[in-house]
């Protein structure tokens, strides 16, 4: 059976040009990440390492983030998804799912979550274990399938196991493959002209409200888990698919483009709602509207689903616009070879900056909350350290050997 393109396809350069733009995008969310996560010391709620005091504020602004930072990141990996299979067959990008995704997640399990675990340990007064003490306790594990697919879990009785922040390359690699037999028929011609025939509805703010719809559903039916950054760990799956089947015609960018305004303005709308259906439910005793049943929690997680999609349409939208109208003005040459180098850089840079940057904030914060100087200072030298020190590890300790580059998920360095 031959494959051929649906009538909104690329020309080469311009696919090219938008697997650059992919790689600064997902550069951009994961370093937001690093402002992020140590945002997560200062808010309310539990985390490896708290500043004393918490701030609602933060706390909300957080809430906001959440509503579309971790969805968008899954929505570009499925774009990126796309572009993968291009070269490759289904057998070699599984392999290559495997080789990129589950070698870095072993590494991080043994080497880079557990430190924030001891960190947060260390926060009791009352502990005084060491680090070798403490490690081989983090391995005390039991096994639970009804936990899919975190089927490691730590035993109740003594053990210390946690994914960490890695959680997010647990469900990209799981759902990468679990997703492979649809994403490998939505290639061939039947899934081509699917596509086809939903790139040629998609011009229409209604239609782009209603593919949100899917994602109110499963949170709303399934309930919101804060592990996952208040998402359903389900729904990570749709945005994954979403992001493969947005790569896979322009239309559907042109759509998000010209109707970014609207989602923008429903997205603000829903989000008011949406938080204030949490806050009168969280004031509620015995209420906890990410989990519960009554009509105001469940119509709280609709809404944001649909809410945190519009949040990623709209977020597409104007950097789609912003790439056009960079296109239409005429880059320079020179500016174009500049993007294209940074694009390269940050194309292999984001999953080791992702792997290791969440335990270089958590060890950092650990002595600068400690300090008498204001929190918002606190929060800028936190910031600005950690990225510093996430870059200098990544390419002075990560990039430069072919250990490393395996170990983190790399690809072995060219000559």
């Amino acid at each position: 059976m031959t494959t051929k393109e649906p009538a909104g396809a690329d020309t080469a350069p311009r696919k090219l040009e938008r697997r650059r733009d992919l790689d600064l995008m997902r550069m951009f969310v994961v370093v937001g990440l690093v402002f992020f996560h140590s945002a997560r010391i200062f808010d309310t709620f539990d985390w490896y390492v708290k500043n004393d005091p918490t701030s609602d504020l933060v706390t909300a602004g957080l809430a906001f983030a959440a509503t579309w930072g971790m969805p968008l990141l899954f929505v570009i990996a499925g774009m990126g998804i796309w572009y993968s299979l291009r070269a490759r067959s289904a057998k070699a990008f599984a392999g290559e799912r495997v080789r990129r995704l589950f070698v870095p997640l072993v590494f991080g399990v043994l080497v880079i979550v557990p430190p924030q675990v001891w960190t947060r340990l260390r926060g009791d007064p009352g502990y005084d274990e060491s680090y070798w003490s403490f490690w081989p306790l983090f391995f005390d594990i039991e096994f639970d399938l009804a936990d899919f697919p975190f089927v490691i879990k730590a035993d109740p009785a003594s053990g210390f196991f946690e994914t960490g922040h890695l959680w997010f390359v647990v469900l990209l690699l799981v759902f990468s493959l679990l997703l492979l037999p649809l994403i490998w028929f939505l290639r061939r011609s039947p899934g081509l002209r699917t596509i086809d025939r939903l790139a040629g509805r998609a011009d229409h703010l209604w239609v782009i409200v209603a593919a949100g719809l899917p994602f109110a559903v499963l949170d709303g039916a399934l309930g919101s888990e804060v592990g996952f950054a208040g998402w359903n760990r389900y729904t990570y799956a749709l945005f994954l698919l979403y992001g493969y089947l947005l790569a896979g015609d322009r239309r559907f960018g042109a759509a998000l483009r010209r109707h970014r305004k609207g989602a923008l303005i429903l997205g603000i709308v829903t989000f008011i709602i949406v938080g204030t259906l949490f806050t009168l439910g969280s004031e509620s005793e015995g209420v906890d509207p990410l989990l519960d049943y009554d009509v105001a929690s469940v119509t709280m997680r609709t809404l944001r689903g649909v809410s945190g999609w519009l949040w990623v349409a709209a977020i597409m939208g104007f950097a789609s616009g912003s790439g056009q109208q960079g296109r239409a003005t005429g880059e320079a040459k020179q500016g174009r070879t500049i993007l294209d180098r940074v694009g390269a850089y940050t194309s292999e840079a984001v999953l080791p900056i992702y792997v290791l940057h969440q335990t270089v904030i958590v060890l950092w914060g650990f002595y600068v909350v400690e300090w008498e100087i204001s929190a918002t200072l606190k929060y800028a030298i936190i910031c600005v350290i950690s990225l510093a020190a996430i870059l200098a590890i990544y390419d002075v300790g990560v990039r430069r050997t072919r250990v490393t580059r395996f170990l983190f998920g790399m690809k072995p360095p060219s000559r």
